[in-house]
């Protein structure tokens, strides 16, 4: 196991639905222990469910695997079970290597202490000396972008300032893994993008890296592999565009997934309405070969944003995408944009082929780091026989 620095083994972890009971049977397999029997780790009992069931993986140095899943679906869990919060009640969870974790927003701080006693508690916890904090005390304020209310208790932070701060001494605590939950999502653009190339270069210094978040893009650019984890169960395990293209495949078709698998992204530019329009203005979801069909796209910035990226994805009823465009590479300028507004894609005459089609839409940052908001296969589009469409034949 000299490369491999995380090793999950068939490892499951159960809760219980009801307070009073959880109570009863955990004073229950405390006492079994106490007389020399096993506890009952091992079975279902009333009101218990499994959050993680059977889940087996390695992560190398220098990998970084990606979690995506379902809200509810054991992500979160097997972080925790990993950082040593909670133990697994079957398996077994192997870790070489110091544990840099940001779980949860402002998890390790104390909210009564001021931003600069936190960094020294929150690397205390993540296994710092207090000269190595001092060392990069600079840098992690610098990093952090919190200088102005570094002495003010962390109380009063907001949740973007509380992960700005966790993250920042989270990357500077000279970790061998790091455990990324959904919290970058809360920070704003430039520290977004801040994080996103800190999380690359540390993959370069051959730091191990499990990153769980609903931003597929993100996934797809940080992740070399990738768990899809649905009900606790592993879905799908590999290289992550096959991962990601079934966890796709499952949104569209069932009906126990979230809409948080559908729509992802921080909403800093908010798809508010999206409009299928013919000839006439009128908003419908049947059109004829040869039709003109107009796809309007109403947002709202709620901070100004310089020419951000929309796109536009048609997939089939297989999955298969087959039509894709973007602002960003068909060079139209967006220009800044904030507050409210619309941008309109025009086809004079279409000539998709005869079906029925899922369209994705979504808004990014002109680098591609930061989804604003996606809304994965949210509408459907109906291609229906028509016109003859415009061509004509030369021959030389």
């Amino acid at each position: 196991m000299s490369d491999i620095l995380i090793k999950a083994e068939h490892v499951s972890k159960k809760y219980c639905k009801s307070l009073k009971e959880s109570m009863y049977y955990g004073i229950s397999d405390i006492g079994r222990n106490l007389i020399g029997l096993s506890s009952n780790s091992g079975i279902i009992r009333k009101n218990e469910f499994w959050s993680v069931d059977d889940v087996s993986f390695e992560v190398k140095r220098g990998e970084t695997l990606g979690l995506v899943g379902p809200n509810g679906s054991g992500k979160t869990t097997m972080l925790k079970m990993i950082n040593g919060i909670f133990w697994p009640d079957k398996g077994k969870i192997t870790v070489k290597g110091r544990i840099g974790a940001l779980i949860a927003v402002g998890s390790g701080f104390h909210p009564l202490l001021t931003g600069r006693e936190n960094i020294y508690v929150n690397g205390a916890i993540l296994g710092m000396s207090k000269s190595e904090v001092n060392q990069k005390f600079d840098t992690i304020v610098d990093f952090s972008g919190i200088g102005e209310f570094l002495d003010s208790p962390v109380k009063h932070y907001s949740s973007g300032m509380y992960v700005r701060l966790g993250f920042a001494i989270a990357v500077h605590s000279e970790c061998d893994i790091l455990l990324i939950d959904e919290v970058l999502s809360v920070g704003d653009i430039e520290f977004q993008t801040k994080c996103m190339d800190k999380i690359n270069e540390l993959g370069r210094r051959g730091v191990t890296k499990i990153f769980v978040s609903h931003s597929l893009d993100a996934v797809q650019k940080l992740c070399q592999q990738c768990i899809y984890l649905n009900q606790g169960k592993i879905r799908s395990y590999g290289e992550t565009a096959q991962v990601l293209e079934d966890f796709k495949k499952d949104v569209a078709s069932s009906d126990y997934l979230d809409t948080g698998a559908l729509r992802y992204g921080n909403r800093d530019v908010e798809i508010r309405k999206v409009e299928l329009l013919d000839a006439s203005g009128h908003e419908k979801k049947e059109f004829s070969r040869g039709e003109r069909l107009q796809i309007k796209i109403s947002f709202y910035a709620k901070e100004a944003v310089q020419n951000p990226n929309f796109s536009i994805v048609l997939s089939n009823d297989k999955g298969q995408i087959i039509y894709a465009l973007d602002t960003k590479r068909t060079a139209f300028d967006t220009r800044k944009i904030l507050g409210e507004g619309e941008i309109i894609y025009t086809i004079e005459a279409l000539n998709w082929y005869i079906g029925k089609f899922w369209l994705s839409i979504g808004c990014e940052d002109q680098n591609d780091n930061i989804t604003y908001d996606y809304h994965n296969k949210m509408y459907t589009l109906v291609v229906k026989k028509g016109t003859s469409i415009p061509h004509e034949w030369t021959i030389k």
